[in-house]
Order: C-alpha cells, then structure tokens, then sequence
C-alpha cells in the first residue's frame, strides 16, 4: 500500500515510483504548487535592488519582500513605522 502525496489517502501501489492515487490528484497536486520561477521583471529588480546602499537589513528584507512576495504580510510593524518617518520608541533597560 501507498500513501497519496496530494490527498493523503492510502491505495495499492501498482509500479514503485507512483505517488499519487488517481490522475485527478496528480493534475490538482501540479495546480497547487507554488511557482519555483521568478519573473523577469522580479529579477531586474532585484539587480536594481543590489546597486542600493542600505543603512538597515530590516529594510533590505522588505524590499525583497515586496519584490518575491508582494501578497505576504509585512516582515516587521517597525518597519512600516520607520517607513513612514514616524519616531521609533525604544525602551531602555535600566
């Protein structure tokens, strides 16, 4: 017996290098998968994005947030916060 890779469930296995119980979750399993490819404007972007001079890496990390992955969340509120040139608070441990 075999465990399906897209659905979970168990069936018998017929040739050794089969990992999905029907061609349905086969063809739903490659409809799921996430890109493993940037686009080419993301890359020149990224050349743009090296030529840069950062003064923080929280910042470098949100521009390649914004370039990979628009649709996420911000990495850090702080960062939105300096952003927008608002004062950071930093509390002091005395």
């Amino acid at each position: 017996m075999g465990t399906c890779c897209y659905c979970g469930s168990r069936f018998p296995l017929t040739r050794s290098t089969r990992k999905y119980c029907t061609p349905r979750c086969k063809t739903n399993a490659c409809l799921d998968r996430n890109p493993s490819r940037i686009r080419a404007a993301e890359v020149r972007a990224l050349y743009a994005l090296l030529d840069e001079d950062f003064s923080n890496i929280d910042v470098l990390r949100e521009r390649l947030r914004r370039i990979i992955a628009p649709e996420r969340p911000p990495i850090s509120p702080v960062l939105s916060m300096a952003e927008a040139g608002e004062p950071l608070y930093v509390p002091r441990m005395d």
